[in-house]
């Protein structure tokens, strides 16, 4: 779980996720508040940044974290509490049904307190993921934008990635459907609070700009340097 300022909700987010029977590593990406003290307490193991590195790097860190810890999958949430912990049991079992798979949440995105830059946002994501990934999707729609995912470490770590901010979210959905990993899309619930009450750190100008980047660079690779890519699996599974 990457986490960067989110001492209000953390420490409910971890509980939760403990009490579904999981083991809880948190991401401390460079907090200044009291997020990695509160995620403690709750129970969770903490991986700190001494400064703040940006959500894809702190998603790299936890993957590398939890393979060096033994595990083969690493469920990924915010700390916000915009994800619900109830939710989990249904990527466990999509990752036993196929261990290769990566497992994406796909939001209900029809509540009264979703902002519209979050669905215009979504609607135009989603659509560069689809060009520059169609023929690999086999028809899947996964959510672009959603930080509930379950990954495999084995592929995901052998990606090439480039990004290190929210950027990356998209990178491993391309490479990973390049590299013929399955993309499992899964629905979900999601709480968004009145807009006086909701924290992000995501920046409407930079960040976007920095999706529209990646998105650019890996549409001139689909264009200009296509490669002949193996069917799936790319690694046996374990």
């Amino acid at each position: 779980m990457p986490s960067f300022n989110n001492e209000a909700a953390v420490g409910d987010v971890v509980a939760a996720l403990i009490a579904q029977g999981l083991t809880v590593l948190l991401v401390d990406d460079g907090c200044t508040d009291a997020t990695a003290e509160r995620a403690r307490t709750a129970g969770a193991d903490v991986v700190a940044h001494p400064v703040n590195r940006g959500k894809g790097a702190a998603l790299l860190t936890g993957w590398s974290a939890a393979r060096d810890r033994g595990f083969t999958h690493a469920l990924c949430l915010d700390a916000d509490g915009q994800h619900r912990a109830q939710d989990a049991p249904a990527f466990i079992a999509a990752a036993v049904a196929d261990p290769d798979a990566l497992v994406v949440g796909c939001r209900q995105m029809d509540g009264e307190h979703v902002p519209r830059s979050s669905r215009i946002g979504r609607a135009i994501s989603d659509f560069m993921l689809w060009a520059s990934s169609a023929h690999e999707l086999h028809g899947q729609r996964p959510d672009s934008q959603c930080g509930y995912r379950l990954y495999p470490l084995h592929h995901v770590l052998a990606l090439n990635l480039t990004a290190r901010h929210y950027q990356l979210e998209m990178e491993v959905l391309v490479q990973a459907a390049w590299q013929n990993v399955p993309l499992l899309a899964i629905p979900i619930d999601v709480h968004y609070p009145p807009a006086d009450e909701r924290v992000s750190h995501f920046h409407k100008w930079r960040d976007n700009g920095r999706i529209v980047a990646i998105y650019t660079r890996l549409m001139l690779i689909r264009l200009f340097w296509p490669i002949t890519r193996p069917r799936r699996p790319l690694l046996p599974k374990r």
